[in-house]
């Protein structure tokens, strides 16, 4: 989505109150006609990654996706005598403040360790893994730097910007100095000091795979997505999102007419997956996509869905493609009120 009217957020529909930080500037949710926010897009979390192995085949991968939640499950076949005990991991996107005006950025849970409330199962089964946490600036991990001045590790957040107010001087001289933080502007000396450093998390864990055995790895998370609205006058913006995740002209046509109606409006969300394989020595099979419509009269879009479920409670695909296959979009388009 670009150049969307309101405000976008990367958000979990059920964050709470106060956990996203507002960046300065933000056009409001009731912005007045014609003020545009600033264009925000989704941020991906990585798909599974585990160390490649002769014994071991991908036999599925299926991603099913929901406006609050992406399951992507993986069935590993160890087809080897001997049993397997591999790494694994799972990547977030790096989190960043955004130095120019802009909406809210929303994270389904405000902690570095884990801010999209991932979980992964084995069979079934809890997986604790663990977090590695990096603070980069200017591509050097800072976290020491960032806790020794008593800062969260989040770049935005309430409790961020309330840190950065009441760091002294000297501490915000030397952060500055360092690429940590934005430089106090000598002719605006009233504007808050941002973070300026990208968070970067991994989790990770070593994976069981029996001998001559199947194991299904299930990894959950609440998606960082962008959402907008459009009123009656935005009819013709829709097309903006044609060729962003292959919105047919027959779905184009029936997203404009639902706006034809007195008072129509209709939110748009956009999620984004990271279409990468788990191994990187060995072929893995295509992903299959399944998202389920929050109403029955929203609508679905994705580059590779089957056109025959389009009208159903759960739409599908057979492969993740599109202009980048790598970056895959998914818009979900719900009727609403102004």
């Amino acid at each position: 989505m670009r150049g969307r009217k309101v405000a976008f957020a990367l958000a979990a529909a059920a964050m709470a109150p106060g956990a996203g930080f507002a960046q300065s500037g933000a056009a409001a949710p009731n912005a007045a006609p014609g003020e545009r926010a600033p264009a925000l897009a989704p941020l991906g979390v990585g798909p599974l990654h585990i160390a490649s192995h002769a014994d071991l085949d991908v036999e599925k991968i299926a991603i099913d996706v929901t406006v609050d939640a992406v399951v992507a499950t993986y069935v590993l076949r160890n087809k080897g005598r001997a049993a397997l005990n591999l790494a694994a991991s799972v990547a977030m996107p790096g989190l960043q403040a955004n130095a120019d005006d802009g909406a809210p950025w929303i994270l389904p849970a405000a902690t570095p360790e884990n801010p999209v409330a991932l979980s992964v199962a084995a069979d079934g089964a809890p997986v604790a893994t663990k977090a590695d946490v990096a603070a980069y600036a200017l591509g050097v991990d800072r976290r020491a730097e960032i806790e020794a001045a008593h800062l969260p590790l989040l770049p935005f957040a309430p409790r961020t910007a309330q840190a950065l107010a009441g760091v002294g001087p000297q501490t915000l001289a030397e952060l500055s100095a360092l690429g940590i933080v934005s430089p106090r502007d000598p002719d605006h000396p009233d504007r808050p000091v941002l973070a300026d450093w990208t968070l970067a998390v991994t989790h990770s864990w070593r994976q069981p795979l029996p001998a001559g055995k199947t194991t299904t790895v299930a990894v959950k998370y609440t998606p960082l997505k962008a959402e907008a609205r459009y009123g009656q006058a935005d009819a013709l913006d829709l097309e903006d999102l044609k060729d962003e995740a292959c919105l047919t002209p027959e779905l184009l046509g029936a997203a404009q007419d639902k706006l034809k109606g007195a008072g129509g409006a209709l939110a748009v969300t956009e999620i984004a997956l990271v279409n990468e394989p788990p191994l990187r020595w060995f072929d893995s099979p295509a992903a299959s996509v399944s998202v389920r419509k929050p109403r029955p009269d929203a609508i679905v879009a994705f580059c590779g869905m089957d056109a025959k479920t389009a009208g159903q409670a759960v739409v599908r695909g057979a492969e993740l493609g599109g202009p980048d296959p790598r970056d895959f979009r998914i818009l979900i388009i719900e009727p609403t009120t102004q």
